[in-house]
This record gives structure tokens, C-alpha cells and sequence, in this order.
């Protein structure tokens, strides 16, 4: 039920505040022209002015054009139910009112002429234009964009970043207005500009939620490869390795939606009649697996964390994605400075370190989920242990209509209607950390944001959010997973904070402003260190002299 998972609402509304801008790659316009050709004069065109109408239950991407009350609307990016009308009023909307709806009758207007074009940053190997809005009598589509009069590209908004280009070296620029009739605006005028000298930062350089497939030499130059002892083909052996399903299913044998759950949960507030076995053994090397296929980057300028990029590897696919950019990532100040990297591959959960360690850590791990999920008392039937895992999400939401954890956020904003209570084996909560996590297992921040309900319904995602949070360091934190499999090596500070490596620690990284400076005799600390003996002690795995407790321990 943490709101601070994978990262603070202070650390989100600190550094999350890029404005999405994506320039779109494929033309859906069936008379744009194709890039390479020669700019033209004034096109013109006898499609009809009209669009299919808009329809709730249909899913809609970027550049679909539907008909509603009379007007035509151009979809910003993924959206479903969403009504073009209603939503006009707010920022967020999915929708752009790009005109009005003819009935069908041919237009041959073509759309004024882009005003104002200039460069808002130029790299050694990029260019990024802006200009204003063009106007049409229905409503301008996309814009053309020309470098040295040959078409290289075109955009829905009124940006564009031309990227691959030499360094210290001038193009000319001009752009072109065009509706859904395929009618062009007359050219604008001329843009001369330059690129700046070569920073050995490289490029070219996406726009956030933009995509790109790497070479393998390219993936070895900024990701550090990909490891094959960390592929997802693994992930059964490593789980199977640590510990097997037969001893799982004797641990949990009221995880929610066994046969021993719906016999005591029954008849109860927060029963679930339809509920399947959610934390299975199934659902959990599944997860193991879809993780190992992804690598995480946050790249900073000159040291400094607060002017930094997030990306995400497809590592089967060989596609980069930019997830997030902090807006003066690439402002010319700041431009010069060196980068550094931290690399996350979460292919490394249960395959690091020692055999010992790699079952260490599962227990570890299983054992703080359990008491985030459990469901025991002192005195419950077959003791407290017997029911972790019971719950999927926070009880009062449980078969509620209760919408709650919506904060305003312009790179996540929130779905009307939708509730981000907290969900998942460590309550996932807040809309801006489920953008982001959708982001990091998706690609595409709008699925959970979407339906942040996936997270209750699929037992396997559930597991993911849980691990991303255990692999992901948190400055001044490190990951749990570094801790339990020997990477974590304590600064002077926090040895002066008593902090040391062990299921101790671990405690420290998820709870530690609650939990800290607490021996067993806390419900919490002795419960996760309960469930962390069972395990490792059905494993065989001898903890003696490891620091269980956060006795002596000060938040990091």
C-alpha cells in the first residue's frame, strides 16, 4: 500500500514533467507523399470531408479520424471510450477537434501556410522545428516537413526532430500543411540552421515513447550487451532451481484463489467467486520470464540525477524505447556534459551470485510479499504464516466502485473514473506509477493507466510490478536484489545508519521510515522474518549470522 513504489510522488512531480511529443513514422494518409520526393505547390484533392462516426467500445490510435456531433476529431494516441465531445474541455484529452464534418461534400480548400518556423534545439545529429498552427475549413491533418527541399519526414503536432544528420553543418528547412482531403498548404518560408559540434554523446535522438531497433552493435556499445545466461528461456530453472512448485504450494496454501482460499474467504466482504490462483507457481515463472526479456536505463548528465532519460530494451525484439525525459535533458547548457548510465536487466532476478544467494533472495523476496499480502493473526488457524499471499489488492477497494490515489499528472494523467488504489503483491498505487511501471513492461504507458485493473486480473503482471520494484535502485536505496546477492556494498553513511547487508536491509528499502530500528518483536519485522525462515528453511539454506532485523537500522 506504499504510494513511494517504484519512486516517490516527490521524486515524479520533481523530474516527470516531459510533455509527450511523438513524431509519427508511418503515414496513414494514403496521398501523402513519400519522403525523397520534391516539395510540391497546392495539391488538390476530391476526398470527402467526412469520417466514419465515433463509436465507444472501438479502440482508436494516434491519427484515426472519426465524425462525432458534427465535428471531425483526430485521436492524440491510444484511446477507447473516450467521448470526442465531452472531453474537449481538458488539457488531457485523447482528442484533437480538427474541423467540422461536411456530410461528404468534396473539399478542395487547402490549409494556410505554416507560420513561424524555427529550431527550438539543435544536437550534432538532430534538429528539432517548431512552427505555428496552420487553419482549414475542416481541419489540418498533418504537416510535411523538407530538408533541403526533399521530404524527410511529417508530424501531427507542430514539432518535428530530424535526426541523423553530420555535425557543424546547415539545412535548410521548409514545411507543408495538409487536411484529411490530401489538400496542401503553399510552402513556408525558408529555415536555415545548423547542427552543433560533435559532443561524442552520439545520436540520433528520439522523442519520448518513440521506438527504434538497434544493432547488436549498438546494444553492446550503450546496454552492455545481452547476456544469454539472463534470457527469459531461463526462467523456469531458476525458479525450479530455488524452490520447487511442491514446496511454494505447501507455503502458500491460501494464496488467493487456491481451494483453500475460497473455503475460508467465502461468504466474506472481499470474497471473489469467480477468483483463480492468482500468486500460482505458473504465474510466477511466467513472470520471471516476461521480465527477463526486458533491460532498464536511466541516463544522467554530468552526475546529476535530476536531468535524466529512462529507457526501456526489448532484448528479443532488439527495440529501444525512450520512456521519459526530463525537459532539459538535451537544452544546450546542458547539452556539452558527459553521460552516465545505470543499467538494470531483469533477466539477473534469482541467476546472480551464488546458488545460495539465488534461493536467498527468492525467499527474501517471497517473504516481504507474503506479509504485504497476508491475511494472518496471531492466532490464525495453522498460524500467521499459513496465509500469505491471501490478498491481490487494498481490502476497503475490494468490490467497491471506490475511485481513489489520483494525483494530477501531465505525463501520466489520470482515466476518469479509474481508481489507482494500491494492487499486486507490493501495492502498486498513484496513476503516475502506473504509467510508468505500464511503461517499463509494456513499452506504452496508456495500458495501465487505461486499466489499471489488469494488475487484480492477471496473476502474472501482478508478480512483475512486484519484481521491478525488487531490481530497480531507488537513490540513495539499492535494489533488494542487489542486496541479497552480494552487490550491495554499504557507503561510510550508511554504515554510520547501521545499515548492513541482509533480509535486514531488504525490510529497509520497502518500509524502512516505518519498520526501521525494529526487532521481531514488531508484528511487521518478526512476520517477514518468519516467512523468510520458512523458506529458506524448506530450501536448505543456513542464515546464521545474517542480519534479519532492522534493529539498529536508519532509513537510507
Amino acid at each position: 500500500m506504499y504510494s513511494k513504489y517504484p519512486f516517490s510522488r516527490a521524486f515524479i512531480l520533481r523530474s516527470l514533467s516531459a510533455v509527450l511529443g511523438v513524431t509519427l513514422l508511418l503515414s496513414s494518409n494514403p496521398i501523402a507523399m513519400a519522403a525523397g520526393e520534391p516539395a510540391p505547390s497546392v495539391q488538390e484533392a476530391t476526398i470527402q470531408s467526412t469520417a466514419p462516426a465515433w463509436q465507444a467500445a472501438k479502440v482508436y490510435v494516434g491519427g484515426d479520424i472519426v465524425s462525432h456531433e458534427g465535428k471531425l476529431f483526430k485521436a492524440k494516441w491510444w484511446t477507447q471510450g473516450d467521448n470526442p465531445n465531452a472531453a474537449l474541455s481538458s488539457s488531457d484529452s485523447p482528442w484533437s477537434h480538427i474541423g467540422s464534418d461536411t456530410g461528404g461534400g468534396t473539399d478542395t480548400t487547402p490549409p494556410s501556410t505554416p507560420l513561424g518556423l524555427s529550431s527550438t534545439a539543435q544536437t550534432s545529429t538532430s534538429i528539432t522545428l517548431a512552427w505555428s498552427a496552420a487553419t482549414d475549413n475542416v481541419g489540418v491533418t498533418q504537416y510535411d516537413i523538407y530538408r533541403n527541399n526533399v521530404k524527410v519526414g511529417f508530424s501531427a503536432a507542430t514539432s518535428f526532430t530530424d535526426n541523423g544528420l553530420q555535425a557543424n553543418t546547415t539545412y535548410n528547412y521548409t514545411v507543408i500543411a495538409l487536411d484529411a482531403a490530401g489538400n496542401a498548404s503553399t510552402v513556408s518560408t525558408a529555415l536555415s540552421i545548423k547542427t552543433a559540434v560533435d559532443n561524442g554523446t552520439g545520436g540520433p535522438f528520439l522523442q519520448v515513447g518513440q521506438s527504434r531497433v538497434i544493432t547488436d552493435v549498438q546494444i553492446q556499445a550503450t546496454w552492455g550487451g545481452i547476456d544469454p545466461q539472463y534470457a527469459p528461456s531461463q526462467a523456469a530453472a531458476s525458479v525450479t532451481a530455488a524452490l520447487p512448485q511442491a514446496d511454494y504450494e505447501a507455503l502458500f496454501p491460501l494464496r488467493i484463489g487456491s481451494a483453500e482460499w475460497h473455503t475460508v474467504a467465502v461468504g466474506k466482504p472481499y470474497y471473489k467467486p469467480g477468483q483463480v490462483d492468482y500468486y500460482s507457481y505458473d504465474n510466477l515463472i511466467a513472470a520471471v520470464r516476461d521480465a527477463a526479456n526486458i533491460k532498464y536505463k536511466e541516463v544522467y548528465r554530468g552526475g546529476s540525477t535530476w536531468t535524466k532519460q529512462i529507457w526501456r530494451l526489448d532484448k528479443t525484439a532488439k527495440t529501444e524505447t525512450l520512456l521519459y525525459q526530463e525537459p532539459e535533458f538535451n537544452a544546450e547548457w546542458n547539452l556539452n556534459k558527459p553521460t552516465t548510465s545505470r543499467i538494470v536487466d531483469f533477466g539477473t532476478f534469482l541467476k546472480e551470485g551464488t546458488e545460495t544467494n539465488k534461493k536467498r533472495e527468492l525467499a527474501a523476496f517471497l517473504a516481504n510479499i507474503a506479509h504485504e499480502t497476508g491475511g494472518g493473526w496471531a492466532t490464525a488457524p495453522g498460524g500467521t504464516l499459513r496465509w500469505g499471499l491471501f490478498f491481490n489488492e487494498e481490502v476497503s477497494y475490494i468490490n467497491s466502485q471506490g475511485v481513489g490515489y489520483v494525483q494530477s499528472n501531465s505525463d501520466y494523467p489520470a482515466v476518469a473514473g479509474k481508481s489507482y488504489h494500491g494492487r499486486g503483491p507490493i501495492q502498486l498505487s498513484w496513476n503516475y506509477n502506473y504509467g510508468l511501471i505500464g511503461s517499463i513492461i509494456f513499452g506504452d504507458k496508456n495500458v495501465l493507466l487505461q486499466n489499471p485493473e489488469k494488475i487484480t486480473q492477471d496473476g502474472k503482471l501482478g508478480f512483475m510490478t512486484a519484481m521491478l520494484f525488487w531490481m530497480t535502485p531507488q537513490d540513495p536505496k539499492p535494489s533488494s536484489h542487489d542486496i541479497m546477492v552480494g552487490n550491495y556494498v554499504p557507503t561510510a553513511a550508511q554504515i554510520a545508519k547501521g545499515l548492513v547487508p541482509g533480509f535486514g536491509a531488504t525490510i529497509m528499502v520497502i518500509n524502512g521510515a516505518f519498520e526501521g530500528n525494529k526487532d521481531e518483536s514488531d508484528v511487521r519485522v518478526g512476520r517477514r522474518i518468519g516467512h523468510y525462515l520458512d523458506i529458506t528453511g524448506r530450501s536448505g539454506v543456513n542464515v546464521q549470522g545474517e542480519k534479519l532485523n532492522t534493529l539498529g537500522m536508519q532509513p537510507f
